[in-house]
């Protein structure tokens, strides 16, 4: 399961950079890994660009899809990538994350996975030490 992790981190990390790089943002979007354990991206398609989802409606389409989908035995792993506000220590301002989400097929807690990041000018993006937080079960 190591590897799999490791292939939806990777996967998402180096797409969220690139969002940030180019845009300065990064919208929700997912990766998940087939039975055949190959990586696949996925985004949230908006068809009506006058109404553009809120980020938590668009997060909870992405994770109902692979939900579905592993129910159905078609992947066996996703992962959802955002920007997460975390504060590190009370009275401390939130810090600016990607958060990448991982679950895996038959229940095997993940820890959610942060990377820090900062804008300096744009499109270069500096990258603080990754952590993860455990799951509350």
């Amino acid at each position: 399961m190591d590897k799999i992790i490791q292939t939806i981190l990777d996967h998402s990390f180096e797409y969220a950079k690139e969002l940030l790089e180019d845009t300065g943002q990064c919208y929700p979007f997912g990766a998940f890994v087939d039975n055949a354990e190959i990586v696949h991206p996925f985004e949230f398609e908006i068809k009506d660009k006058k109404n553009i989802p809120n980020n938590e409606s668009v997060i909870w389409s992405l994770r109902k899809f692979c939900e579905t989908e592993m129910e159905e035995g078609r992947i066996i792993a996703y992962g959802i990538t955002y920007e997460a506000g975390v504060q590190l220590n009370e009275g401390d301002d939130n810090i600016e994350t990607i958060a990448i989400d991982i679950i895996l097929k038959g229940g095997h807690s993940v820890p959610v996975y942060y990377f820090p990041y900062e804008i300096q000018e744009p499109e270069i993006v500096n990258f603080g030490e990754a952590f993860a937080v455990k799951r509350e079960e």
